[in-house]
């Protein structure tokens, strides 16, 4: 008899195997992330898509997701340039046709200390290197559900 674990392993691995394009995108200084690679979604015409990057901002702002409100709070600090330690998510397509990035990110400080969250803006600088990943399906995961269990229409 196959284990539960087994069969999750099986369709992860099935999952992979659709991966469709993949692409590396250049942010110049100046650009602002997450409008930027929406864009990108867009022109390419892609509906669903992981993504990771590394490289600096010079101008940012994180969240942090409230439960209680279902916002994100901003997590209060200056630093006017960071190394993007680790930047990954979705993208994912709206009902209207405009694509939705969701990131999450973490940033290196000139001290040397880091900060993360969700990324609610990022300015590029000096360059932002993004490895973009189409996939041909979401797995089915309800993350409304799992923001919101007691919510309606939620299973």
């Amino acid at each position: 008899m196959e284990s539960t674990l087994t069969s999750e392993l099986r369709d992860r691995s099935r999952a992979n195997e659709e991966l469709l394009r993949t692409y590396q995108v250049v942010l110049d200084p100046g650009e602002e992330f997450i409008e930027k690679l929406g864009a990108f979604a867009v022109d390419e015409s892609l509906q669903l898509a992981s993504f990771t990057a590394i490289g600096g901002f010079e101008h940012f702002s994180l969240g942090f997701y409230d439960l209680e409100t279902g916002e994100f709070d901003t997590i209060p600090f200056k630093d006017d340039q960071v190394e993007v330690l680790s930047l990954m998510g979705e993208i994912t397509r709206n009902q209207d046709g405009s694509s939705m990035v969701h990131g999450h990110v973490v940033v290196g400080r000139r001290d040397g200390t880091t900060r993360g969250g969700h990324l609610l803006r990022g300015v590029v600088r000096p360059v932002l290197i993004v490895t973009v990943q189409e996939m041909s399906h979401h797995r089915g995961i309800d993350i409304d559900h799992h923001l919101h269990p007691g919510a309606k229409g939620s299973s």
